[in-house]
């Protein structure tokens, strides 16, 4: 593969999902100098605003990325264009007053970059910092799982774009494409993914009841092109019937497969990892006494759905105003509306 940060784990079965890239000194300095220079038309810093933040990232994803380093854009284009399920760059400019603009511009290379305003403000950049003193949830971050499992597909995160800034040695993200896994799984355990067999669990404080969970759905799907998609949060999801016999085999095999084709990534500082969520899960090693921090955006193809269901024009969308769309929502009304 041509990275030492990279590993691909098991029969390595995703590995022509995967596209990887090294970022040439030259290139790499290319790309340094031109974001100091785009950003110097904000005074040197970058914009607070998130509507700023966004227009000058994908000014300088049209103008720069392709003549200051081609093969990375040309990587780029082989994700955008769904032929990858997953990049991973190397020797990417490490100047910590340049970061943000980077991460925002490689993510708006790959797509239209947003976030959901209720569940992290109203910031297009999420900071992630983890180590042993860090509140992060364990669970959520250490078991294979897809973001925003709860949500209509067309306002779920597409694409995760991870830019590392620092990395304890021995700490890895890990993701898996769901292509691979899904021939090796037995055709009981496909037959159930398939079905709408499962409940997850939703976010709690949107006004609509606490605990709730989803009404019944499938973990696997067909995209409208025909690809395989997963929506699965391992972390909070139960079977639908209490009487389900399949539900814990079925699982525990796919949790299996996954595990066997699997890739495991250091984001490094300089690296990054894009990862589509549709496609696929991911999952952190625990950081332990070490340390990792990274930048994470969002991007989708297209966020027209998102703009007519919460009236918002982005690139920040309410999420409560997503969530009244979900049929959980759609029947806790109505059953609010008959005991009215």
């Amino acid at each position: 593969m041509g990275n030492s940060g990279l590993k691909l784990v098991g029969g390595g079965g995703g590995a022509d999902r995967v596209g990887t890239h090294n970022v040439s000194t030259t290139e790499s300095q290319l790309l340094a100098d031109g974001l100091r220079r785009y950003q110097a038309s904000t005074d040197g810093q970058f914009p607070q605003d998130v509507a700023r933040q966004d227009l000058l990232a994908r000014i300088v994803a049209d103008e720069l990325l392709a003549p200051a380093a081609p093969g990375l854009c040309r990587l780029i284009e082989k994700a955008r264009d769904d032929l990858v399920d997953c990049i991973y760059v190397t020797n990417l400019p490490t100047e910590r007053s340049i970061s943000s603009l980077l991460s925002l511009t490689l993510s708006s290379a790959i797509g239209k970059v947003f976030n959901y305003s209720s569940q992290h403000g109203d910031n297009l950049i999420m900071e992630v910092v983890s180590d042993q003193n860090s509140a992060e949830n364990p669970r959520a971050e250490l078991d294979w799982h897809t973001e925003g499992a709860w949500l209509p597909r067309e306002c779920r995160v597409e694409w995760i774009c991870l830019l590392g800034l620092d990395n304890t040695p021995g700490i890895y993200t890990a993701y898996a494409p769901i292509k691979p896994v899904e021939p090796t799984l037995s055709a009981a355990t496909k037959k159930w993914l398939y079905s709408e067999s499962a409940c997850f669990r939703e976010p709690l404080g949107f006004g609509l009841g606490v605990n709730e969970w989803s009404m019944p759905r499938a973990i696997l799907s067909r995209s409208p092109g025909g690809d395989t998609e997963i929506v699965w949060p391992s972390y909070a999801i139960r079977a639908a019937r209490s009487n389900d016999t399949v539900y814990a085999r079925a699982l525990m095999e796919l949790s299996a497969e996954i595990s066997r084709h699997h890739l495991q990534v250091s984001v490094d500082a300089g690296c990054l990892l894009a990862f589509n969520n549709l496609r696929g899960v991911h999952m952190h090693t625990p950081a332990g006494d070490g340390y990792r921090l990274f930048y994470k955006t969002y991007a989708r193809q297209s966020l027209r759905k998102l703009r007519q269901m919460t009236g918002d024009g982005g690139p920040t969308f309410a999420l409560t105003k997503v969530f009244a769309h979900t049929p959980k929502a759609h029947r806790l009304l109505a059953h609010a509306a008959k005991r009215q």
